[in-house]
Order: C-alpha cells, then sequence, then structure tokens
C-alpha cells in the first residue's frame, strides 16, 4: 500500500510511513509515559470521592398566580411574564447564601486522614460552631481534634497550642480557639477506630463565595417559568440539605419582601391612629367650650328655643299696644263725655279692676238716669248715686292711668326682649357655621380613623395570609449516577496525554532542530543538487576499513555510491582519469572516511584509484595506513621542484590495479598557495594518465578557501553531509557555492545514517544480510543526542 500522500500543486509529498517510524523509534519513552499516566489516572481515579448531582425545581409565580388563578394573554400563548433573571440573581445573592452558610454552619470543614490521603466527612461525631466576635485573626483556621474517652485533645495546627477538653461539650471560646464543640447527637460519644480529625475554619464571606461558585441556577427551558438548582458533591445529604434550605431562604424572603409593604403600612397606620386621637381630642374640647361660651347645646333646639321666644315677645308686644291702644280709647271716650253716659265695656281690656269699675260705673249711670227720671236730682238717692257715678269716674280715669302706665313699662321690656330675641336670631347663621365647621372637622377625623382602622385590619389579614411567589416542583434529589470523576474520560485522556507528551517533545525537538538527518532535509533546501548515497554508521579512525567491513550495507552503500557517481559522469567527456573531490563545510562531517571507502570500492571494481590527501591543514588520511602524520606527501612534493611525486605515493593494494594513497604530507604555511599552484595543476594533469580515478580529500569549504583554489579542475566535487551533525545553515552555503559558479559539478552524500535510531525511517532492501542487525544503535533511554 502507497504511504505516501501527494500534492500536486507543489509536487512534493508526505512520507506518512516514515514520519510515524520516526516517533515509533521512541515507542520505550511512548510506552513509559502511557504507563505513568495511566497509573496516576488509576490512583487519582482510585482516592478520588465520587461527586453526584443533586437538583431542584421551583416555579416563579406571578403576583397573580400567587393570589389567584387569573389567567391573561401571555399564558393562552405559552409565555411566561416572570423575570427569571431576576430571580436567578436573588437566588445567587450573596446575602442570601449567607444564610444558608450561617444555618448549616457551612465555615467549618471536617476531615479525616485515612492510609493514604486526606478525606472530607460530613458525619463527623462532634459540631464544631464558629464563633466570630472571639476571632480577631480573621483568616483560615486549621485544627486537630482527638476524641478521647472523656473529651476532646484539641491542637491548633499553626501556633502548635493545646486545649485539653474534660467532657463533650466546649462553650467557652477564646482567640485561640474562636469554636465551641457538642456531641452531633445526644448521648455518648465513642472515639472510634480513627478518632482523629481535622478542621478548617474559613470566613463567612469565604464559604459563602464558595457555595456561589458551585450552585448553578439555569431556566428548565426558554419560555419556562421554571428554574433548575444544581450543586455537584461528594455528600449526597449535604448537598441536599444545602439546595433545601437555599429554597427555603428564598421563600421566606419572597415572603417578608411582601410583608413588608403590609408591615409597613401598619406601622403609618398607628402612627396616623395617635396622631387622630390626639386631633379629635382637641375638637371634642374646642366644640364643647364653643358651645358652652354661646350656650348652646344641640343647635336645631336652641334655634326653635330663640324663634319661639322670639314669637311670644312679639306676641306681648302686640297684646301690650293692644291694650294700650284701648285703654286710650276708654280714657278718650271717658274724657269725650260731656255728661254722665254709658263706657263701653269689655272692649278687651285686660285688666279686671277697669272692667269692674266701668262695669258698676255703667250700672250707677243706669240706676241714676232711672231714679232721676222718677225722683228728680234732688233726690237723696239719685245725689249720692251721681256722686257714685263721679267717685268711679274718677277711679276709672286714675286706674286707666295707672293702667297705661303699666302697659307703657310693659311695652318697653318686651321691646327691648323682642330686640335681644332678634340679635340672637341674627348670631345664630355664623354660630352655625362656626359649629358646623367644627362638627365637619370632627367627622372628617372620625371617618379618617375609622377608615385607617378598616385598612390596618386588611393590612393584617393581608400579612397574615401572604404567600411566598415560588412553587416547588421538586425538593433536591440527587441522581445515583456520579458525574465526577468521569472515569472513561480520565483515564482516555491520561492515555492520550501519555501519549502526546512524548509525541510533543519529540515533535519539538524535530521542530527546533537545525541539523540534517535524511535526504528530505537536504532536498528542502536545495532540491536541484542530487543525492548520491546515504552512509550507514560505521567505526571511525583506525577501526574504519574494519567497521566497513564488517558492515554490508556500508559496503553496498559506497558501491552505490560509486554507481551513481559514474551515471552522473557518464556523458560527461574527459580525459584519463575522473578526478572527484571530497570535501564538507566544516571538519568532524566524514569526508576523509568517505573518501577512503570509495577509493576502496573502486578498487574493488577492478579500477587503479589514487587516493590525495589535499587537507594540508589537518590531514586524516595517515591513519588508515598506520603511518606518522608527518610523512611526506603532497606538500613535499608541490615545495619539491626535482622531486617526484610516485616516490611519495603509499601503496594500499598492488595488484593488477593498484590502489595508491598520496598522503597530505608536511603542514605547510601557506596551504591555499600551494594548492592552487601550477605544480600542483601539473600533478593531476600527470596522474589522470596513470589511474582511472583520482579522488582528493580536500580541507573544509567553510573554513578555508583551500578547496576552491582547485576546484575547477575537478570533475565532480562529494559534498559530505553528516546526519544528525551537519547544521541546515551549511548546506545552504554549499548552494550558495553553485549558485554563484564556485562549484560546477556538486552532489551530497550522507553519511553517519543511522536507519534504526532518531531520524531513521528504518528502510531495509533486503540485501540479504540483515544490514540492520550489523548497524550500530543508541540504546532506548537515549532520547536527546
Amino acid at each position: 500500500m502507497n504511504s505516501q500522500i501527494e500534492f500536486d500543486s507543489d509536487n512534493e509529498h508526505v512520507d506518512i510511513q516514515g514520519i510515524i517510524y520516526r516517533y515509533l523509534v521512541y515507542w520505550p519513552w511512548i510506552l513509559v509515559s502511557i504507563i505513568i499516566m495511566v497509573t496516576g489516572a488509576y490512583l487519582y481515579l482510585r482516592y478520588t470521592p465520587d461527586s453526584y448531582n443533586t437538583a431542584a425545581k421551583v416555579k416563579i409565580l406571578t403576583d397573580k398566580e400567587a393570589t389567584d388563578l387569573a389567567l391573561d394573554l401571555d399564558k393562552i400563548l405559552g409565555k411566561g411574564n416572570v423575570n427569571l433573571e431576576n430571580e436567578r440573581a436573588v437566588l445567587s445573592s450573596f446575602r442570601l447564601n449567607r444564610q444558608v452558610v450561617e444555618q448549616l454552619n457551612l465555615q467549618v470543614a471536617y476531615f479525616q486522614t485515612g492510609r493514604v490521603n486526606e478525606r472530607r466527612v460530613y458525619t463527623a461525631p462532634f459540631t464544631a460552631v464558629y464563633v466570630a466576635k472571639v476571632d480577631a485573626t480573621r483568616k483560615i483556621l486549621e485544627y486537630e481534634i482527638t476524641v478521647t474517652d472523656r473529651g476532646y485533645h484539641v491542637v491548633h495546627v499553626e501556633t502548635g497550642e493545646t486545649l485539653e477538653v474534660p467532657n463533650y461539650y466546649f462553650d467557652t471560646p477564646t482567640d485561640q480557639f474562636p469554636f465551641t464543640l457538642e456531641p452531633r447527637e445526644p448521648g455518648t460519644m465513642t472515639p472510634g477506630e480513627n478518632p482523629v480529625y481535622n478542621i478548617a475554619i474559613i470566613s463567612e464571606s469565604q464559604a459563602t463565595q464558595s457555595l456561589l461558585k458551585n450552585i448553578k441556577i439555569t431556566p428548565d427551558g426558554k419560555d419556562s417559568d421554571i428554574l433548575i438548582l444544581s450543586l455537584d458533591a461528594t455528600n449526597k445529604n449535604h448537598a441536599q440539605a444545602i439546595l433545601n434550605t437555599l429554597i427555603d431562604v428564598y421563600t421566606e424572603d419572597g415572603i417578608l419582601d411582601r410583608q413588608e409593604v403590609s408591615k409597613r403600612t401598619i406601622s403609618f397606620i398607628d402612627e396616623r391612629f395617635h396622631y387622630l386621637s390626639t386631633e379629635l381630642d382637641s375638637i371634642e374640647i374646642a366644640k364643647g367650650n364653643y358651645k358652652q361660651s354661646n350656650n348652646l347645646s344641640i343647635f336645631e333646639a336652641d334655634a326653635a328655643s330663640v324663634i319661639q321666644k322670639r314669637s311670644v315677645k312679639d306676641e306681648q308686644l302686640f297684646e301690650g299696644e293692644t291694650q294700650l291702644m284701648l285703654a286710650n280709647i276708654l280714657e278718650k271716650s271717658i274724657s269725650d263725655a260731656d255728661d254722665f253716659q254709658l263706657l263701653p265695656a269689655n272692649i278687651g281690656l285686660n285688666s279686671g279692676a277697669i272692667n269692674n269699675l266701668v262695669g258698676e260705673y255703667n250700672t250707677a249711670l243706669l240706676e241714676y238716669n232711672k231714679w232721676k227720671a222718677s225722683a228728680g236730682d234732688s233726690n237723696p238717692k239719685v245725689k249720692i248715686l251721681k256722686q257714685t257715678i263721679q267717685d268711679l269716674n274718677s277711679n276709672i280715669s286714675s286706674s286707666l292711668t295707672g293702667y297705661k302706665s303699666q302697659l307703657e313699662q310693659s311695652l318697653k321690656q318686651n321691646q327691648r326682649a323682642q330686640n335681644l330675641a332678634q340679635q340672637s336670631f341674627s348670631s345664630l347663621p355664623n354660630k352655625e357655621k362656626i359649629l358646623r365647621s367644627i362638627e365637619r372637622q370632627q367627622l372628617l377625623k372620625e371617618n379618617l380613623y375609622l377608615l385607617l382602622l378598616q385598612k390596618r385590619e386588611e393590612a393584617a389579614i393581608s400579612m397574615a395570609v401572604t404567600s411566598a411567589n415560588v412553587k416547588v416542583i421538586d425538593y433536591a434529589i440527587t441522581n445515583s449516577l456520579p458525574v465526577a470523576p468521569k472515569r472513561k474520560i480520565i483515564l482516555l485522556a491520561a492515555l492520550l496525554i501519555g501519549l502526546f507528551i512524548p509525541i510533543g517533545v519529540l515533535y519539538v525537538k524535530f521542530l527546533t532542530n537545525t541539523k540534517i538527518y535524511t535526504t528530505k532535509d537536504i532536498e528542502a533546501i536545495n532540491p536541484k543538487a542530487p543525492i548520491l548515497a546515504e552512509i550507514p554508521m560505521i567505526a571511525s579512525g583506525k577501526n574504519t576499513e574494519l567497521g566497513v567491513l564488517k558492515n554490508s550495507q556500508a559496503e553496498e552503500a559506497f558501491r552505490t555510491l560509486g554507481h551513481n557517481l559514474n551515471f552522473m559522469q557518464a556523458n560527461t567527456p574527459h580525459e584519463g582519469a575522473r578526478v572527484l573531490a571530497v570535501t564538507s563545510s566544516v571538519k568532524g562531517e566524514g569526508k576523509t572516511t568517505v573518501a577512503f571507502n570509495l577509493a576502496k570500492t573502486y578498487f574493488q571494481l577492478n579500477k587503479s584509484v589514487l587516493l590525495v590527501g589535499a587537507d594540508l591543514r589537518n590531514p586524516q588520511l595517515h591513519p588508515f595506513m598506520n603511518v606518522s602524520k608527518n610523512t611526506a606527501g603532497l606538500s613535499n612534493y608541490i615545495n619539491d621542484k626535482d622531486g617526484k611525486w610516485q616516490d611519495l605515493v603509499l601503496n594500499v593494494e598492488k595488484e593488477a590495479k593498484h590502489f595508491d594513497i598520496l598522503l597530505s604530507g608536511t603542514i605547510p604555511p601557506m596551504p591555499s598557495v600551494l594548492l592552487a599552484s601550477e605544480r600542483f595543476k601539473e600533478f593531476l594533469q600527470e596522474a589522470r594518465t596513470q589511474y582511472d580515478y583520482i579522488i582528493i580529500d580536500t580541507a573544509p569549504t567553510l573554513l578555508v578557501a583551500d578547496t576552491l583554489t582547485f576546484i575547477k579542475q575537478v570533475d565532480f566535487t562529494l559534498y559530505i553531509v553528516r546526519s544528525g551533525t551537519t547544521q541546515k545553515n551549511l548546506v545552504e552555503f554549499s548552494k550558495k557555492l553553485v549558485d554563484e559558479k564556485k562549484i560546477t559539478e556538486l552532489g551530497y552524500v550522507i553519511n553517519d545514517m543511522d536507519y534504526k535510531g532518531s531520524y531513521g525511517y528504518g528502510y531495509n532492501y533486503g540485501y540479504g544480510y540483515g544490514y540492520h542487525a550489523d548497524m550500530n544503535r543508541k540504546p532506548w533511554y537515549q532520547f536527546w543526542e
């Protein structure tokens, strides 16, 4: 199956198999990481208590729903008209949750130490109640409490101060021990198997904030009036108690809010009662004083009495005037009579004396007239009667005078009385107005008093029957399945983390690594230059030749290098031997080793080979021949104008086709001058005629310019790159040399490839001898190079 994914647009491909193998090389580390993470996850799950979700449902009622069953348009349309966000804010308020903390004593947490870890417990045999007023520190307090056979042994964890309580009741808190202790259940306490408990006491504010973080309040639906209160906790009863207490506190708070109006109304009415009572008393006193000062009792009766008095006085006045007029008539009749004449009798005078006198006068006059007619004037009887008549006339006149005087006096009195009655009657409207105003104020205050009394009773009834604006659908119910820790997810996460941590480290390592490892690294920098061969790891120094001999893969790699060089040079015309330069950017990249083994490979192919040591500054070919570094060689030949280079050649193998080495010779003071000389050029031209291949081990191109002085005289340049050692910028330097035409023909050779190491792809071409088994492998624990 093809494991490469090609991208036509960029003419590039991604070697998936190689990338995977690149990471799988470190499988022991990945396995160890997975084992560690999974073990840690198992231990975490083993000692982490399960957390369960506890939820309660409440429905928020409107004012109408809380009082009656009235329907409105929102209900018909299925929409709630309750602002749930406001109610959520109330339920999430610090004030309500602080009441929950106070009621359930959530400031105090109980812990018990087990064999491995410390766990929180909710059923300690005692109850500790924090007393804030005696605590001057206002910080987290920790105590160790040991239940003994007789009481408690308390230790302040921070200060180390101890307290011995001789019984199970401690009710005298101090600065160092600001709490009280008492048995959770009345009766005798027993220490139990593990009598040691740790308690942590925090402030109400901290406990409330912690509670607010844990409680979640969400609506049941988009248009629902139902709120869901949920809490994740390890103890089911504890969580249920918290949610149920919060619901009760919220319900009570709603009732108190609704009762607050009634309470304020009753308080206001009571204040008005005191004020109205005072005003009514003052009005009653003012009314009484006014009636007393104006001789009023009942206004209508008083008015009738005044009218009656006025009428009586009018009648009396009329009667007096009538009597006076009759008296005047009678008096005039007496004065106008020339002779004895009868006087009018019973004309209506109310004086009985005058009426009697008039009657006697008329009787006497009639008798006088009778006697006078029969007896004459001289008759004694007549004279006596005449005298009697004159006396009666005089008496009548004097009586009339006295009677008239009496009538006139009576008229004056009646007139004054009539005037007084008239004045009294005239003042009645004003008095009535004033009295009516006083009575109106009194009536107004009385009505207001009665109204307020009625409203007070209504407010008292309303307060007594106030219902909550919440309906509890479900009190707190705990799910039987734990919600945390999520065992499958944690184990899977541990597995993935254990997998990705080393992979991530490796990725960072690969990403930040600036070294060359495979052909792809070179192709990414210089895609035009050919990769001639990948040389596996072989021994260096004196054991280099032996290492190649024991490594059949290395031998095959050098044979491949030789064939590739022949292919590259097949169409290139040349005279005599092909001259190959073996160079690198810096020292230590294995160019000398490659040059020696390449020369040997050509010799094994029945080619005559001359290996020239042109690295005059740091010669490295002498170890291969087991000779001294100062052995005469190229530098000696160039300096000695009469010498022959053939005399300096060392024979490695001498058969029909020989394998010779010309060492670098004595280190000269100016190597670049020697290499640029005509004598060195002549040497190459002469050597071409005697060998099939001339391989030159040159100096590094980045450090010195020695190689560039004669590079134009060679047919092809092998640029050695050491896997895991050569920096990528050095390959860029080699590309720059090609781009600037300083080197014309160039091919790369990757040396020291570790096919089973960190960056190898493990290619096994199946040459029949198990190449990988012959290679030197890094130990599995070697992570970084």
